[in-house]
């Protein structure tokens, strides 16, 4: 996949340079027609991908010179996608003068650096712009980093002005991949998260009991490895108790790295007797982390559904970079046979009592089964937590049931001193048929 040659190599020198010299800054914001992926603009400070440029296709979101998807992943338009190896999807095959657009809503005025993640066997470069009420388009220089998947950062410092713009990044010369944008380091008004504490990637996901081979949980653990950036610290519910050491084994053969984990079950129907389960389920939920797990343990929420008499809560303290960070995850109640909601707001009750146990900063992650009308109340989450989606996330972040997603049922929470602050919120809808949920990806800087 990685051997290849511009789509353009025949271009003489003539027009590249015409076609880089036809726009000298960035494009106007008035008149623009674009539209931001996902919906909402990104938030700057903040990341963005460069698979989610602007919809309105070409000469409004993006300008290629070729049509189709070289690389057939993620969108199916003219812009060349393929996966990325650290995770994610990077944009590739790039020809000079070939530019993308993203729209974003900068938070604050000041000097910020713009990080830029790009991988070249042979070097390249490349105009960023920011418009509207920034003006800013400088060039930027692309290193020979050895390979089209051996990934660096280039890093360029640029003074925008807050409010609603487009970004663009647009090929003087073609030859490079390009993964992400990094917007932030403002020296006024807003000091970025990731200046004071550690960027911590997470991943959420119902990965369907339905398929308990061996085969499904080692494809929804390659899935995972695949997200950009890739998660230091996957969560996952509908997982098989007897698959832990799998889960751990694959995540481990894709990373290289050591990961550990965690696992609780549910207490299966009728066996839960006032005060104990009797009979555990074969489901249930699991923390895997590539940071050590110091301390541990896990409960049951003793409200019953059509499946269970009790539901999971587990625990995991992680080590980040010695800042002990408190990992929560369950999967709440459905199905209809008793009164759902009721169990659903009774074992939050109980998850936020337990929780005010154990040291900040604490993260909660699962499938709360019910839109964000009953989980961000005062009676779900609220006000011990706060909806990571609501600070970072883009659009109405559906995440059920595939194919055609139109609930929000899985969740990232931050206790409410935001010492785990969300910077970036995605849900990952590229997983095909290993679930009927889709996964969320989120990073939060721990301070």
């Amino acid at each position: 996949m990685f051997h290849r040659s511009w789509k353009g190599l025949s271009v003489i020198a003539g027009l590249v340079m015409a076609m880089v010299a036809g726009r000298s800054a960035a494009p106007a914001a008035d008149g623009y027609t674009g539209r931001p992926y996902g919906g909402s603009p990104a938030s700057i400070p903040g990341t963005v991908q460069a698979a989610n440029y602007d919809e309105g296709g070409q000469g409004v979101g993006y300008g290629d010179t070729s049509p189709g998807n070289y690389g057939g992943s993620y969108r199916f338009d003219d812009v060349d996608i393929e996966p990325s190896w650290e995770g994610g999807f990077d944009v590739g095959w790039i020809d000079p003068g070939e530019w993308l657009n993203y729209t974003v809503n900068v938070a604050a005025s000041g000097t910020y650096v713009a990080q830029i993640r790009v991988a070249s066997p042979w070097g390249g470069a490349f105009h960023i712009g920011f418009n509207g009420p920034s003006s800013v388009w400088t060039q930027v220089e692309v290193p020979n980093t050895g390979g089209w998947q051996n990934w660096t950062t280039v890093s360029v410092p640029v003074t925008i002005g807050a409010g609603v713009q487009q970004i663009t990044l647009q090929a003087d010369w073609g030859g490079f991949n390009f993964s992400y944008i990094d917007v932030g380091g403002a020296s006024q008004s807003i000091t970025p998260a990731s200046a004071n504490g550690t960027r911590l990637n997470v991943a959420t996901w119902n990965i369907q009991i339905n398929d308990n081979s061996e085969g499904h949980a080692r494809s929804a653990m390659d899935a995972m490895m695949w997200f950009g950036p890739r998660p230091d610290v996957v969560v996952i519910q509908e997982a098989y108790r007897d698959w832990l050491d799998t889960y751990i084994d694959e995540l481990q053969r894709q990373t290289g790295q050591w990961w550990d984990g965690r696992f609780a079950t549910h207490c299966e129907s009728g066996a839960w007797d006032g005060s104990r389960c009797t009979s555990e389920w074969y489901q249930g939920v699991a923390i895997l982390s590539t940071y050590g797990i110091i301390d541990s343990s896990s409960t049951l929420f003793p409200f019953s559904d059509c499946w269970t008499s009790a539901r999971a809560g587990l625990r995991a303290a992680l080590n980040v970079n010695g800042t002990p960070v408190q990992v929560f995850t369950t999967h709440l109640q459905t199905g209809g046979c008793t009164d759902d909601a009721s169990a659903r707001y009774n074992s939050m009750g109980r998850l936020k009592s337990w929780a005010a146990n154990f040291s900040t900063p604490q993260l909660v992650a699962g499938d709360f089964n019910a839109d964000a009308d009953q989980i961000v109340t005062t009676s779900g989450m609220s006000p011990n937590f706060v909806d990571a989606w609501a600070i970072a996330g883009q659009g109405w972040g559906f995440t059920a049931f595939a194919p055609n997603p139109n609930m929000r049922l899985d969740y990232w929470f931050s206790d409410a001193s935001l010492r785990a602050q969300p910077v970036d919120a995605n849900v990952v809808y590229w997983t095909g048929g290993i679930s009927d949920h889709y996964p969320v990806q989120t990073t939060f800087v721990i301070r």
